[in-house]
């Protein structure tokens, strides 16, 4: 043994870009982060490396007005959200099949791996959020240009079809959710008659994480990624619960507040509202409270890899994300918890909407 140290290959990449990488565990809006010039892309960009998360990163990339990124393809998933303006997409194999989108705020797309792609900001200057899993490839192959110039058609997932990027929605019932390639606007999207009726039609099962909520699990372009949308009502918040590293969440609208702590320890607050973004530490309880007079959602984005897991659909089926070790019931959290949370309402002049039944042993929360 040499005793030699070998760098994260990601954070070396990372590095060499010439861009600000932050970390932590929050940002506290996506849209006001300081960026640099990121001169491969010809667009400025920033690295968001939350709760040190090795198996999945961010980045925020800004594209100027009338400007088009490089052309650019990584053999990773890549999901990307728009936070800011409106714009196009072109990806292709070769240019005489390329196909093209267009985009707005809100929209929610997948660039498949290994396509060559490139963004257009359109009337004004077009900011974008994307989750990839990059560090876990670069860690694996440890060779950038094996990750970023492979020529490999992954025609299963991207077959060059000329309506791949149009809002068409697919049922999956072992996923628990829906599989797509293209939201125009997740916003709209995500309303609760819209995702109840999706629920309803599929025969989906719900999940017990908070009262009065609803969410939805998404898989985009077959990607080893997914995402979920939650939302949750005036009044309420969510069960404390924990899972594995890596799920990055972005505010969609409303305004609370996330305790987090690690099993035994303090509790850590981080107050959030539109277009923040937070990453729980692995294994760390967390637990998101609405605070505002309106109904809040949030998009998180999960590392790769859970897609594997047995049973999906079934209550239970992760240990990860369930109940049992991992969940903590209304019964059984901490009063000072729905304490400090009624305070926060009150300086608000919200009323609080959690059932005093749901906190009584034997009561369903």
């Amino acid at each position: 043994m040499s005793g030699e140290f070998h760098p994260n290959p990601y954070l070396v990449w990372q590095r060499e870009q010439g861009i600000p990488i932050y970390s932590g565990y929050f940002v506290e809006d996506l849209r006001r982060l300081e960026v640099g010039f990121w001169r491969d892309r010809n667009a400025n960009g920033a690295f968001v490396n939350l709760s040190n998360s090795q198996v999945n990163g961010a980045y925020v990339l800004e594209i100027p007005r009338g400007e088009k990124t490089h052309p650019s393809r990584q053999l990773f998933d890549e999901l990307a959200m728009v936070i800011e303006g409106q714009g196009a997409t072109s990806l292709w194999y070769d240019q005489t099949h390329k196909r093209s989108f267009e985009w707005q705020e809100g929209s929610v797309f997948a660039i498949p791996p290994n396509v060559r792609h490139e963004h257009y900001a359109m009337g004004t200057a077009a900011k974008l959020v994307c989750v990839t899993s990059a560090p876990v490839y670069m860690q694996l192959f440890n060779n950038s240009d094996f990750i970023f110039n492979n020529d490999f058609r992954f025609t299963d997932r991207y077959a060059e079809e000329e309506n791949f990027f149009a809002e068409m929605i697919r049922v999956l019932p072992a996923l628990g959710g829906i599989e797509t390639n293209l939201i125009a606007d997740v916003r709209q999207f995500f309303r609760r008659e819209n995702i109840e009726a999706i629920r309803s039609k599929g025969n989906l099962p719900k999940r017990q994480r908070a009262h009065d909520a609803y969410s939805l699990r998404i898989r985009f372009a077959k990607a080893m990624m997914i995402l979920h949308l939650s939302g949750w009502s005036v009044g309420t918040y969510k069960k404390a619960h924990r899972h594995g590293p890596g799920y990055y969440i972005v505010i969609l609208d409303g305004e609370g507040y996330s305790l987090m702590w690690e099993e035994s320890k303090k509790r850590e607050r981080i107050d959030w509202h539109r277009y923040s973004m937070l990453v729980p530490p692995m294994m760390w309880f967390h637990q998101h409270f609405n605070v505002s007079p309106n109904l809040t959602r949030f998009i998180a984005f999960h590392p790769p890899g859970l897609l594997g897991s047995p049973g999906w659909s079934g209550e239970g089926s992760d240990p990860y994300l369930e109940k049992g070790l991992n969940q903590i019931e209304y019964t059984e959290e901490d009063p000072d918890i729905r304490a400090l949370y009624e305070l926060e309402l009150a300086k608000r002049g919200v009323t609080s909407q959690m059932p005093d039944e749901i906190y009584k042993k034997g009561i369903a929360g």
